[in-house]
C-alpha cells in the first residue's frame, strides 16, 4: 500500500467492477472538486462530451476532506488485513461521495509523480492524508475564512480522524515513545507542515499582527532565523517586537501564549541587534509587577529569567540595567517574588565576570556602570574583593576610578562594609578608602581592629600600602599605637615606601635611641630605614648619634643599627657616604646591602624593600608554632625575609618561629608565612633580635662574595618579601 499507482488501479478497478468498466479521473487541482457535478458511477473520459472537466473548482469542504481520510484509512485496513476481500473496498467506495474519490485519486496521481524524487520514511498512505488537510487548511486560511488561531484547532480535529489510519500503519511514533523519546504529536506535525506551505508575505503578515501568539514558537523561530540569515535585521525586529507587545492582549490566553514563547524565543532578541533585548526584559518586567494572575506570573517569571540569562551571557549591559530595572518594580510591588527571581536572575553572580571586564577595557561601557550603580550593594563588596587581589597599580587605579564612578551610594556602602562587615569583607574595603575617604578609615578602623586577629591587622597594612595614596603614611602613623606588635615593622616599611615626608617627625622619635626602649630592636631598625628612604634633613642629627655615638672606647649602638644608620645617612647626602667609610669602621660589603627605596614608576602594587639574593647553598630551618613543627629548606633570602621549599602543609598567614642554622651560628626570629608557589613557602621577618639581623647580614654578604650573579633577576610581579 506505499505504492500510488497499485492504489489507482486498486481504485479503477473497484469502480470498474461497479459500473462494468473502466476509465480515468479528470484532472481537478488536490484540495478542491469540479464544478460540474459527477452524477452516480459515471465515467469521465476525454471521449465522454459535457462530462471533461473544464477547469472550473469549488473549495472541498471539511466534511468532504474528513470522508476522504476515512477512505484512505479503509485503504491502509486492506493492505493491511489479506483475509479482506475487494468486494468490500467496492462497497466502500459506493458510498463515497464523488467528489471525494475524484479528489482522492488527483491526490494519489500528484504523489505517483512525485515518488521517484521522494524519499521519506512516511507511509503514503499517511502522506495524502496529510497533504490533504494542510491544503484544505492552507485554502480556507488564505482566503481568509479562518484566522491562524483556528487553522490548529482544525488540524487537531483533522489529525484525530488520521488516529486509525497511523495505527493501522504503525508508525515510526509510536515506537519512539515506546522507547521513552519525547515525540513531537501529529496535530503539532500539521502544524508546522502547514506553516511551511504558507506564503512568506502571508507569514509576515500574522506574525506583525496581534494573532502572532497564535503561531508556535517553533515557527516563529524558523520564520526570524530565515530573516537574520538573509541580514534583513529590521523585519526580524518589527516581529519580535510585536510578539512581546502582545503581552498587553486584553485576552488572558494570548498573553499567556506569549510569555511562553518569550521563554522559547529569548535567544532570538539579541539578534537583531540595538535595545530589543532590553526593550522585552523591559516589557516583561513591568507585566510581572502588575500581573495578579499566579499561573502567568510563573510563566513571565520563566520568560524573565530567561531572557535575563541572554543579556547575561552575551554581556548586553543595556539589557541587564532593564533587568535590575524589573527587579526593583517587583521588589515594589512583588517583594516575595522578587526574593524568589533573584537567585535565579544570576546578575549579581555574575559581577565578578562584568568587573574583570571593566578591568580590561580601554573604557568602562556607561551601561555597565549603570549596572554597578543599580546593584550598587553587591557591587561594592565584589569591587573590594578584587581590589583586595590586585597585583598591578593599573589594575587598583581602575577599580578606584570604578567605585568612584558609583557616586555617593557606592561610598556609603563602602563605609558599611568597613562598620559592619565580618573581618574579611571589612579588610577588603580598607584599600579603596585609604584613597576614597580616609576620615571614615581613620574614624572606623579604632573600634575595628580590637576586634580583629594578627592576621586581619596585616591585612590592613598591606590594603592602604596598595591603596597608594599620597597621605597614606600618615594614616598608617594613625594606627600604629592599635596595631599588632609584630605587625608593626611592616607599617614602619609601608610608611617609609608612602615618600610621604610629613610623617618624618614621628619616625625620628621612633629612631631616637632613648625612645626606643619600650619598642621591639627591629621597630627602631626599621624607622632608621625610612628615614633613609625619606631623605629628610631634619633626621640627619639622630642618624649621626647612632653612628657614632661612643661610650667609653666602645661604639654605643649595635652595629647592625650603625649600618642601617650609615646607609640612611648615604641616602640624605651622598657626601656622608666617604665620611662613613674612613671613620666608622663598616666594611663596604655590609654597606652595599641596603633598603631598597620606592620606585614610583613600579607597575606593581608591592614593591621589594631588600633585594632578595639566592644562596650558593640551601640552608636548613625550622618552623615552630603551636601547631607543631616544620622544617624547610631555605634557597633565597634577603633581610626581610625568604623563600623556601616545604615538606608539609603550612598555615598560610600565621605567625611561626623561624630558626636558621648557618654552621654554628643560628639566625632567629619571629615570622609571618605567606602565599608563594607550589610546595613553597615564603616568609617575612616580623620581630628578630639585632645580632640574627647582623648574622642574617654576614650571611647575605658570603653569598654575593662567592657568587656575585646571585642576586635575584627582575621580578615577576609576584608579592615577594
Amino acid at each position: 500500500m506505499n505504492d500510488p499507482q497499485k492504489l489507482l488501479q486498486l481504485i479503477a478497478a473497484a469502480e470498474g467492477a461497479h459500473s462494468g468498466g473502466g476509465g480515468e479521473a479528470g484532472g481537478a487541482p488536490v484540495g478542491s472538486v469540479p464544478t460540474m457535478r459527477i452524477a452516480g458511477n459515471a465515467r469521465i473520459t476525454e471521449g465522454t462530451a459535457g462530462a471533461v472537466w473544464t477547469g472550473g473548482v469549488v473549495p472541498l469542504q471539511e466534511e468532504e476532506v474528513i470522508q476522504a481520510i476515512r477512505l484512505l484509512t479503509r485503504f491502509g485496513e486492506v493492505g493491511s488485513d489479506p483475509n479482506v476481500q475487494p468486494e468490500q473496498l467496492q462497497k466502500e467506495l459506493t458510498k463515497t461521495d464523488s467528489n471525494t474519490k475524484l479528489n482522492v485519486q488527483q491526490l494519489l496521481e500528484s504523489l505517483a509523480a512525485n515518488v521517484p524524487t521522494e524519499n521519506t520514511d512516511t507511509p503514503l498512505l499517511m502522506k495524502a492524508a496529510e497533504h490533504m488537510a494542510i491544503r484544505f487548511a492552507l485554502e480556507r486560511f488564505q482566503k481568509g475564512e479562518v484566522k491562524v488561531n483556528a487553522v490548529h484547532q482544525m488540524l487537531e480535529h483533522m489529525s484525530r480522524q488520521m488516529d486509525t489510519l497511523r495505527q493501522i500503519l504503525k508508525l515510526q511514533e509510536d515506537k519512539m515513545s515506546k522507547a521513552g523519546i519525547l515525540v513531537e504529536s501529529h496535530a503539532d506535525i500539521l502544524d508546522r507542515m502547514f506553516w511551511a506551505e504558507v506564503p512568506e508575505a502571508g507569514k509576515k503578515s500574522v506574525l506583525l499582527s496581534h494573532e502572532a501568539p497564535c503561531v508556535p514558537a517553533r515557527n516563529v523561530r524558523q520564520f526570524v532565523e530565515l530573516l537574520l540569515q538573509r541580514g534583513d535585521k529590521e523585519a526580524a525586529s518589527s516581529i519580535l517586537q510585536n510578539y512581546f507587545s502582545c503581552l498587553d492582549a486584553r485576552d488572558v490566553e494570548p498573553r499567556r501564549r506569549t510569555a511562553i514563547g518569550l521563554a522559547q524565543l529569548a535567544d532570538l532578541f539579541a539578534g537583531p541587534g540595538g535595545d530589543l533585548l532590553g526593550a522585552a526584559i523591559r516589557k516583561v518586567g513591568e507585566a510581572l509587577s502588575k500581573e495578579p494572575d499566579p499561573e502567568m506570573q510563573s510563566l513571565l517569571s520563566a520568560a524573565f529569567v530567561r531572557l535575563s540569562s541572554e543579556a547575561s551571557t552575551r554581556k548586553l549591559y543595556g539589557a541587564l540595567g532593564e533587568v535590575c530595572h524589573g527587579m526593583d518594580l517587583m521588589t515594589k510591588h512583588r517583594p516575595v517574588l522578587a526574593n524568589e527571581l533573584r537567585p535565579r536572575i544570576g546578575v549579581e553572580n555574575r559581577l565578578p565576570e562584568f568587573i574583570e571586564e571593566a578591568l580590561r577595557s580601554p573604557q568602562v561601557p556607561q551601561d555597565l556602570l549603570q549596572v554597578l550603580r543599580r546593584t550598587s550593594q553587591a557591587a561594592v563588596e565584589h569591587l573590594a574583593d578584587r581590589f583586595f587581589r590586585c597585583m598591578r597599580r593599573d589594575e587598583c587605579d581602575r577599580m578606584v576610578d570604578v567605585v568612584k564612578e558609583l557616586g555617593p551610594a557606592g561610598l556609603q556602602q563602602l563605609r558599611e562594609v568597613l562598620r559592619t562587615g565580618q573581618p574579611r569583607q571589612a579588610a577588603s574595603a580598607v584599600g579603596l578608602l585609604s584613597r576614597l575617604d580616609v576620615p571614615t578609615l581613620l574614624e572606623l578602623l579604632p573600634a575595628r581592629l580590637p576586634e580583629w586577629n594578627r592576621f586581619y591587622h596585616d591585612v590592613v597594612v598591606r590594603q592602604i600600602a596598595y591603596g597608594a595614596a599620597h597621605d597614606r603614611g600618615r594614616s598608617l602613623l594613625e594606627l600604629l599605637e592599635i596595631l599588632d606588635p609584630l605587625v608593626l615593622p611592616q607599617a614602619v616599611d609601608e610608611i617609609g615606601m608612602s615618600g610621604d615626608r610629613t610623617a618624618v617627625p614621628p619616625l625620628v622619635v621612633m629612631a631616637e635611641a632613648g625612645d626606643a626602649q619600650g619598642r621591639s630592636p627591629l621597630v627602631q631598625l626599621k624607622a632608621v630605614e625610612s628615614l633613609g628612604r625619606l631623605r629628610e634633613a631634619e633626621s640627619v642629627a639622630v642618624l649621626r648619634n647612632l653612628l657614632e655615638g661612643k661610650k667609653m672606647w666602645k661604639w654605643s649602638h649595635h652595629r647592625e643599627l650603625r649600618i642601617a644608620a650609615a646607609q640612611a645617612l648615604a641616602k640624605i647626602d651622598p657626601r656622608y657616604g666617604s665620611q662613613v667609610l674612613s671613620d666608622s669602621g663598616l666594611e663596604p660589603a655590609e654597606l652595599a646591602i641596603a633598603a631598597l627605596d620606592s620606585a614610583p614608576a613600579c607597575p606593581w602594587v608591592r614593591q621589594r624593600r631588600y633585594e632578595r639574593i639566592v644562596l650558593r647553598k640551601t640552608f636548613s630551618a625550622t618552623i615552630s608554632s603551636s601547631w607543631g613543627k616544620s622544617s624547610i629548606l631555605v634557597r633565597e633570602l634577603s633581610l626581610g625575609g625568604g623563600m623556601g621549599t616545604k615538606e608539609d602543609n603550612l598555615r598560610v598567614g600565621s605567625e611561626a618561629n623561624i630558626l636558621i642554622s648557618v654552621g654554628v651560628r643560628q639566625i632567629r626570629g619571629q615570622v609571618l608565612l605567606r602565599r608563594a608557589r607550589v610546595n613553597e613557602v615564603g616568609f617575612e621577618i616580623v620581630n628578630t633580635d639585632l645580632e640574627s639581623r647582623y648574622r642574617l647580614r654576614r650571611l647575605l654578604v658570603e653569598s654575593l662574595q662567592r657568587a656575585p650573579e646571585s642576586k635575584s633577576g627582575d621580578w615577576d610581579g609576584q608579592r615577594k618579601l
